[in-house]
């Protein structure tokens, strides 16, 4: 009777054979696989102008959250004062290549900026292509992160740092800044004006790989004066990350010495220097370019590689959790 009321028909036949053609019958019932309406030409036209021509009003969610606004503003005015992006004059608009649509992102647990705003070189264009679609992404010419680890930790004396803000240390070519125009306000009263980002920009395709070449090359550049400096900056850095050592006190402060002037030299900055003897090694360097410690039991630690380094006892401590109970268990003969 229940296979009457669906609709199917009991076949006749064997009993395997009529309960796979009745199941056959019960999915083919239940499965639809034409759309229900079919959309006019019109319809569809008007779909595609939707999904070419819509955009999300991420300036109207700022508004609304105030304090954002000032970080995000804050922000782009660094970037204009430190000669890292330049206004576009109207003249010059027509020869804007391509926008970059951008969005802030939050990181709390920084020691240094909370908020940094991301450049999206992956949204495609009429064309069909994004930027990074067209750009060519470089190799990968730094050492493998597990080397520089295992170097790291034969040292009895170690040394981190980071570049800051190592991609903005690297200009681009004037011609090749057209390609990464941005619109910005500081309020939705003022009138929309376009920048172009005149340096390397986190988020394009090659942007790794240009910024450590430009390094490799004012390495081999200065190799005859920061011959230590050239062969620490080959060797232990992974982007913009140090992670180096030495065997003695004494070794590592002429490392830090010369990895410091000749990276100087490209206007590279190092900053959040760290070492499992501070003391000694890093009396040179002021506070404000030192690692910020985090204090937890009586033990400061930092961050490398995403690792958390206890530096009393100079150790790397890995955060595991716990396994979850279960009262049922199974398992297989």
């Amino acid at each position: 009777m229940a296979a009457e009321r669906s609709g199917l028909i009991c076949p006749k036949g064997p009993l395997d054979e009529r309960l796979d053609q009745l199941l056959r019958q019960f999915w083919e019932v239940e499965t639809c696989t034409d759309p229900i309406v079919k959309a006019s030409k019109k319809e569809l036209d008007c779909e595609s102008h939707f999904v070419k021509n819509f955009v999300r009003l991420y300036e109207r969610k700022l508004s609304h959250q105030p304090e954002l606004l000032t970080q995000y503003s804050a922000f782009i005015k660094e970037y204009l004062n430190l000669g890292h992006m330049s206004l576009v004059p109207p003249e010059l608009h027509r020869d804007c290549k391509y926008f970059l649509p951008h969005h802030c992102v939050l990181k709390k647990d920084s020691t240094t900026t909370k908020l940094r705003v991301v450049f999206g070189s992956f949204a495609v264009t009429t064309s069909c292509y994004s930027l990074n679609d067209i750009l060519m992404a470089g190799s990968v010419i730094q050492p493998k992160v597990f080397y520089i680890l295992l170097r790291f930790r034969s040292h009895p004396v170690a040394l981190t740092g980071d570049i800051c803000k190592m991609y903005r240390c690297v200009r681009m070519a004037s011609s090749d800044s057209f390609l990464q125009c941005i619109l910005w306000r500081d309020s939705p009263l003022e009138e929309l004006q376009t920048y172009k980002l005149d340096t390397v920009t986190y988020g394009t395709k090659p942007a790794s790989y240009l910024s450590v070449r430009a390094m490799h090359q004012l390495a081999k550049d200065e190799v005859e004066d920061f011959p230590v400096g050239s062969e620490i900056l080959f060797r232990d850095f992974y982007v913009d990350h140090l992670i180096s050592g030495g065997s003695s006190k004494e070794e590592v402060v002429g490392i830090l010495g010369q990895i410091s002037a000749l990276l100087c030299k490209g206007e590279f900055q190092l900053r959040k220097w760290c070492s499992n003897i501070p003391r000694t090694v890093l009396d040179g360097v002021s506070k404000g370019d030192r690692e910020s410690y985090l204090t937890f039991d009586d033990g400061n630690f930092t961050k490398t590689f995403g690792l958390a380094w206890d530096l009393s006892t100079d150790q790397l401590l890995l955060s595991i959790s716990a396994l979850q109970s279960t009262s049922k268990l199974s398992y297989h003969q």
